[in-house]
């Protein structure tokens, strides 16, 4: 991390303190410990860290605890709330550095967009981001206390379930661009209605610093109305497909493995590009990265450079081989009904000498359209699938839609729980298939992923 010193740290914490030891990371996990750590010790529902404060210590490592902390040493920090510490140090060591802040929400898409982001910039600069789902209140400032003294740029993933979370988080990181990627329905169970979604993502705008610059997807009409009343922002720059965006793709097409291509179009400029990535959505994820490229200076030509080196986090249609030369579109991180019928139409655009199979679980929190989310789901994979495979609550919801939509009974089948399909999976796929696999994150259908590369 960026050079700190326990004894600045003390001092953000009121504390006097002139041990200058340098800190090596910082952690709120005790396993992760290494001399000259530090170490958050945050009360949790089930394990409170305060426990293991003596292991840190042992280890040589400093502790940041809650004031009343029955042991005492030179090496604890006692505060009043460990969590508002861990972000307080954060937001200072942020304005210390001093380097430009890119945040990213919306209701799809947000990982991806911040790896494209990251390897757009990496052509020029040298970028910090998020990693894997480190993107609330705690990974948040954890991302931020990793920053190294070369980094020039950070690429910070901010998510949300409700009013007011994203607000907190550019308080710790005020963005200097902040990209929404889209509105869709989901967290609807907390938040009532599509405004309510797009109240708390345009959060990100009234966060952004006095001359941040927004980059919308400019193809969502209710992101666009709800941007449009953020006066604040004077810079607002829209992506998309339609012909009034500042940033546009143009001649989308796809290959027989579900690729993209297309025409990247700014101003006068036109650059085909073409990714090792499926679905249109990623077509607007590395529109939003190249936006931001170019709002750094860089030549479109560089941006789209950088494009063709992304590595995407894992589990987000990712294409992996298991047994018996099965294909698996491992797609098992989130679930959202924008989402699920974008997999789908990437099941139905590769190629395949086998069967193409559906693996689907309950996308969660859509609230009062949850039936409807998940029938219309159902009738998508009629037309996409020859054999479809429902996991949860909400899979003979799932299944009716099929059949509705007139898809063969005995080609379905329903299960309750993961554990009931994993005796089954292996039977259900045969040599050589196409096999989707996605649902919410609860759900865990990666264990069906794991059996199927079983050799």
């Amino acid at each position: 991390m960026y050079s700190l010193t326990f004894a600045q740290v003390s001092s953000i914490f009121g504390q006097n303190c002139q041990n200058k030891t340098l800190i090596s990371k910082v952690i709120i996990d005790s396993r992760q410990a290494v001399p000259n750590c530090l170490f958050f010790a945050l009360p949790g529902s089930n394990v409170d860290g305060h426990q293991f404060v003596q292991d840190i210590l042992d280890c040589r490592g400093f502790a940041v605890v809650k004031r009343g902390y029955n042991k005492s040493s030179d090496r604890i920090i006692q505060v009043e709330d460990p969590l508002k510490a861990l972000q307080k140090l954060a937001e200072i060591q942020l304005e210390r550095l001093k380097i430009p802040v890119i945040a990213i929400t919306g209701s799809n898409g947000k990982t991806s967009t911040k790896d494209l982001t990251a390897a757009v910039l990496s052509e020029k600069f040298s970028v910090h981001k998020t990693q894997g789902n480190f993107n609330n209140e705690l990974g948040v400032p954890l991302t931020i206390l990793g920053l190294e003294q070369h980094h020039q740029a950070v690429v910070l993933e901010m998510a949300m379930r409700g009013f007011g979370q994203i607000s907190e988080l550019t308080k710790i990181a005020p963005p200097d661009i902040g990209i929404i990627t889209n509105i869709y329905p989901v967290h609807l169970e907390l938040l009532g209605s599509m405004e309510n979604i797009a109240q708390a993502k345009i959060e990100l705008l009234y966060g952004l610093k006095p001359k941040g610059i927004a980059v919308l997807n400019g193809d969502d009409l209710l992101l666009r109305r709800s941007a449009a009343k953020v006066s604040e922002v004077k810079n607002k720059v829209f992506y998309g497909r339609e012909i009034d965006n500042d940033l546009r793709a143009d001649n989308i097409s796809f290959d027989t493995q579900g690729n993209i291509s297309y025409d990247c179009i700014w101003g006068s400029e036109c650059y085909n590009v073409s990714l090792n990535l499926p679905g249109l959505h990623n077509v607007y994820n590395s529109l939003a990265a190249v936006a931001v490229g170019l709002e750094f200076g860089m030549s479109l030509a560089d941006c789209i450079t950088g494009l063709q080196k992304a590595e995407l986090t894992r589990m987000r249609l990712e294409i992996e081989i298991g047994a018996e030369q099965v294909k698996i579109i491992n797609d098992t991180y989130n679930a959202s009904p924008a989402s699920m019928h974008a997999a789908l139409d990437i099941l139905a655009a590769i190629e395949t000498n086998g069967s193409r199979i559906a693996v689907l679980g309950d996308m969660l929190e859509l609230g009062s359209i949850s039936e409807s989310a998940h029938t219309h789901v159902g009738e998508h994979a009629a037309q996409v699938c020859d054999y479809l495979i429902c996991v949860g609550n909400y899979g003979a919801v799932v299944r009716q839609g099929a059949e509705t939509a007139g898809f063969p009974q005995e080609r379905i089948r329903v299960y309750q729980t993961v554990e009931d399909l994993l005796l089954d999976i292996k039977r259900l796929v045969q040599k050589q298939d196409l096999v989707l696999v996605k649902a919410s994150r609860s759900v865990a259908l990666e264990r069906v992923v794991e059996v199927l590369k079983e050799r």
